[in-house]
């Protein structure tokens, strides 16, 4: 499997999960999805894929921050500190608007910061991030 093709999403809404399919099939992503719907899930995923070589890399991570378990802000803490995923994009896909919120997305690189939107199409519109982020323009900030 070619490195490009496989996205991680950290998401436990399975209507955003079906939403961020379709947005990926309109903006005509074709990836391997590996749905994780928990943080303590994700932060397992990350642990078992921390391999200097020999594991498939995830192009991006697109990652909710209200998770169950564990949080978005301790998943994305932990794939920091990884090794071998460090410098995975990350897409923080939330529906929080806090400043806070915000700011953790400044204190890591390679992440981006993007609210989900009520309206069928700006929530399409996390596709064009992704494809964005694939393209290598992965530091920008999204309201």
């Amino acid at each position: 499997m070619n490195e490009a093709s496989l996205v991680v999403l950290v998401e436990d809404n399975p209507a955003d999960v079906f939403l961020v399919e379709e947005a990926l099939r309109l903006h005509g992503l074709a990836l391997r999805l590996v749905v994780l719907d928990d943080g303590e899930k994700a932060i397992q995923w990350i642990a078992e894929n921390d391999a200097p070589q020999g594991t498939p890399r995830p192009a991006a991570m697109i990652l909710d921050l209200n998770l169950p378990k564990r949080t978005g802000a301790e998943v994305l803490g932990k794939l920091r500190d990884s090794q071998a995923l460090r410098d995975t994009p990350v897409i923080i896909f939330t529906s929080s608007s806090s400043y806070r919120d915000r700011a953790l997305s400044d204190s890591y690189p390679h992440t981006r910061y993007v609210c989900k939107s009520a309206d069928y199409d700006e929530f399409m519109e996390i596709g064009g991030v992704l494809k964005n982020v694939l393209a290598g323009g992965h530091r920008e900030r999204d309201a």
